[in-house]
């Protein structure tokens, strides 16, 4: 009995069925008001199996009736089987199922639970109202923060703009007076080039018709008089020939005198003054060739024979290249790993000077206070020992380099001179202290094109020579700022010639050009992770990494 009263349930409206009609599908559903409200254009769809039935011309009322529904819906109530309440547990007739909680209820607590159901509700809507709220403060935060960072976006492109067009009036201003003032110089000096050019005819007349003289007379024959004559003609020639070699040296222009004339007070100070000293050098060093055709801007053109320019032109191409690379070395500084500990087993160190590295990433390291070269792979782990001190051997190893033919380099500091051995251990050169040119060296490295960077730990300075050992030239003095040093120590050069040093007591490490021009800078002095206490030698990993050796934290860090 239970069961056909969950029967006699309208599905749509949860309650007894009022008129009961049958759809096509056998589908039973009140006429009153669960049909009429899905009626669409004389069709309706049925909620349970969704399917789409045409109506009668009569509309939903032609629609079956469901006798079987309505002659239980007949019976007297008294026959109609009482159902218990799963809330108040009393047993009542108007028992239904409630659709939230799938349980059946009377009408007093399907009234209470309905209203409990709002409550919930109600409290749900008042928390997204609240969060709703927050979401526009917080959309609205947002959007006034996007103002401000434009309103600021445009701040910064106005004063950029400003400081270059300031930059760029300075120049233009700075390059108009040094313009006019060589200008002024070119025509001072000028004229007094022609008017020197002039007594130089002058006296060259003077000095032809005399010749020409003394011809006649050297033809006639010789006599007491024309004896005495000969005498006062050679007096006036070497007068003559005294004048001109004044006048000759009064021509010189000082390379002084013009830089004095010409006063430097911009930031491109070296730039301009390196222009000025090429100029001088037009007047008092180098002589001029002139081309009888234009340059390419339709002026005159004046070569020097020296051929500085070629190799300035020449060397000026490499700028564009040199400046991508050296973008890498502005994000260093942070630690990847270490090894190492003080000691003299194998793996331990004391005082660790040089470091460099292989094609295949193995890390030598010169144990300084354990004359000793050892070989580590990229972890730490040793794969090699070699030297010990010695007389023809190393004496207290400092910097260590290889080349790509597996030649070992060696500063011999002690000795003033610079060892190469072979991978296995045999003496191949030196070079260094037959020339009297190094004072205890500490680091090296070699570039690509065969130079020898070497730094001085007593002179605070890195030398460079080529592969026979000639000095090229010289960068760095003593102190803390840039580009200074204070007791340099490991030296390592990239494959774009870029030079990487260890400053010492500095606690850091600086980066150069080839041509010795500061880069960039990092560390600082201590003992945590980043920090450095006296770095030694530093090298290059295949990765771009930067391996540094440091003696009183007995330690390696890769940066």
């Amino acid at each position: 009995m239970e069961r056909i009263e969950e029967l006699l349930v309208c599905p749509v409206c949860s309650d007894r069925f009022k008129e009961p009609k049958v759809l096509p599908c056998q589908h039973t559903f009140c006429l009153r008001p669960c049909l009429e409200n899905i009626l669409h254009d004389n069709s309706v769809r049925c909620p349970i199996c969704r399917a789409c039935h045409n109506l009668p011309r009569n509309g939903v009322e032609g629609l079956p009736s469901n006798l079987t529904i309505v002659n239980l819906l007949d019976f007297p109530n008294q026959q109609r089987l009482l159902r218990q309440c799963k809330e108040c547990e009393m047993e009542s007739g108007d028992v239904a199922m409630c659709k939230h909680c799938d349980e059946s209820l009377c009408k007093s607590c399907i009234a209470r639970h309905t209203g409990d159901l709002q409550q919930d509700l109600h409290h749900s809507l008042i928390q997204i109202t609240r969060l709703v709220s927050k979401i526009a403060e917080s959309d609205f935060d947002l959007r006034e923060r996007a103002k401000k960072l434009e309103e600021n976006g445009r701040n910064v492109k106005r004063e950029i703009s400003q400081s270059i067009e300031c930059f760029i009036s300075e120049l233009q201003s700075r390059k108009k007076c040094l313009v006019d003032e060589v200008d002024a110089l070119v025509a001072t000096e000028t004229g007094s080039l022609l008017r020197d050019q002039q007594k130089l005819e002058v006296k060259m007349t003077s000095l032809t018709t005399h010749r020409q003289v003394s011809s006649e007379i050297c033809k006639r024959p010789l006599t007491l008089e024309s004896t005495h004559e000969i005498q006062q003609f050679q007096s006036e020639i070497l007068c003559l020939a005294q004048r001109g070699r004044e006048l000759l040296q009064s021509n010189a222009i000082s390379s002084d005198k013009v830089r004095q004339t010409i006063q430097i007070t911009n930031r491109n100070e070296n730039v301009v003054s390196s222009a000025i000293s090429n100029f001088c050098t037009v007047f008092a060093q180098a002589p001029l060739t002139f081309d009888d055709g234009l340059a390419s801007d339709g002026g005159p053109r004046i070569r020097r024979t020296s051929g500085r320019r070629q190799r300035d032109s020449q060397s000026s191409g490499d700028d564009g290249r040199v400046t991508e690379a050296l973008c890498q070395y502005r994000n260093k500084g942070q630690v990847k790993r270490y090894f190492g500990a003080e000691g003299n087993g194998v793996g331990q160190m004391k005082c660790p000077h040089g470091i460099t590295s292989t094609a295949a990433d193995d890390i030598i390291v010169a144990d300084n206070e354990n004359n000793r070269i050892q070989i580590f792979d990229v972890n730490g782990q040793v794969k090699g020992v070699i030297g010990s001190k010695g007389d023809g051997e190393l004496i207290y190893p400092q910097g260590v380099a290889t080349d790509d033919k597996g030649l070992i380099y060696v500063c011999d500091g002690s000795n003033h001179r610079v060892q190469v051995f072979s991978g296995e251990g045999k003496f191949v050169r030196k070079f260094g202290s037959e020339e009297n040119r190094l004072e205890y060296p500490k680091f090296l490295s070699l570039t690509s094109n065969g130079r020898v960077v070497v730094s001085e730990l007593r002179k605070h300075r890195v030398q460079v020579f080529d592969s026979y050992g000639r000095h090229l030239f010289q960068f760095g003095t003593e102190g803390t700022s840039e580009s200074q040093f204070n007791k340099p120590r490991g030296v390592i050069t990239d494959q774009h010639g870029n030079i990487i040093v260890s400053d010492k007591d500095n606690h850091r490490v600086q980066v150069f050009t080839k041509d010795g021009a500061f880069v960039t800078c990092f560390g600082s002095e201590g003992s945590e992770p980043g920090e450095m206490k006296e770095p030694q030698g530093v090298c290059l990993l295949s990765d771009g990494g930067i391996a540094i050796s440091e003696g009183v934290n007995t330690r390696v860090q890769i940066f």
